[in-house]
């Protein structure tokens, strides 16, 4: 049976946050200024060149064990360390720790580890010590798609998978991956996959789907079924680059089931 999804469509106004600095091009770039309340210590990996510039076509995906959010991103709050700690009504507070950091003004990913996470449903805490974790990415999605064209997408960044039931019973593992992204009549044509290992064995997921507009999306597989899928979306990197933005799940060999978030820049 597939899960609902849940959007969040208030209206909400934040006021963005800027970078302290120009930027590189490396993950060791400058870091945010700090933009609503910071936790009270942090335990992050991984770093951003700049502060994520939410904009009005701004959309989130938040994965967890038995539990999918996706839709438009109104309010957000990402501290100096470049961890969103702030997901409109998802909320990470406490003693915190978001690993695999990554992004710029275009994009924010990482995975909430440890620390007090507050939806709708109520509040839980995730210890860092175990399988439990919310993978989150968020981007701008553009105004129009390309009438064609065929992009070269770079290696991706990666959340490291986590560990949701089946098989083996583990933590985290490893995610590599590779996308393609043309354009053409029908809007977006997405191909490549993730590919997962972890205690010793491996699995894969296919990314290919179509996403006829901006705003809409692509789910492959039985991503919503407790199976191996993906939901993927297209994101703004400006410039005239794109991004692949996608929450998958990968079943092992072994039995395992796996969740994270990736994403490719695609020129």
């Amino acid at each position: 049976m597939k899960k609902p999804l849940s959007f969040a469509l208030t209206a909400v106004s934040l006021t963005l946050l800027q970078a302290c600095g120009g930027g590189g091009g490396s993950d060791a770039g400058n870091a945010p200024a700090a933009g609503g309340t910071v936790a009270a210590t942090t335990t992050n990996t991984g770093s951003v060149t700049a502060a994520f510039n939410r904009g009005a076509t701004a959309r989130y995906q938040l994965t967890s064990v038995g539990s999918q959010s996706f839709g438009v991103l109104s309010t957000s709050v990402q501290d100096a360390g470049g961890a969103v700690t702030t997901i409109n009504s998802n909320v990470l507070s406490g003693s915190t720790s978001v690993k695999e950091i990554s992004g710029d003004a275009s994009y924010a990913m990482g995975r909430w580890a440890a620390g007090t996470v507050t939806t709708s449903s109520g509040a839980t805490t995730l210890t860092g010590t175990d399988n439990r974790a919310f993978h989150y990415i968020a981007i701008n999605v553009p105004s129009a798609f390309p009438a064609t064209g065929s992009l070269a997408c770079s290696a991706g960044a990666f959340t490291s998978p986590t560990y949701t039931g089946g098989g083996v019973t583990g933590t985290t593992g490893t995610a590599t991956g590779s996308a393609t992204l043309i354009f053409g009549a029908g809007g977006a044509t997405v191909g490549g996959s993730v590919n997962v290992t972890a205690a010793g064995s491996a699995g894969s997921v296919a990314l290919s789907g179509s996403i006829a507009t901006p705003t809409s999306s692509s789910t492959t597989g039985a991503y919503f079924s407790n199976g191996t899928g993906a939901y993927t979306q297209i994101g703004d990197a400006g410039a005239g680059a794109y991004l692949v933005a996608s929450s998958y799940a990968v079943t092992l060999a072994n039995g395992s089931r796996y969740i994270g978030v990736a994403k490719f820049r695609c020129s």
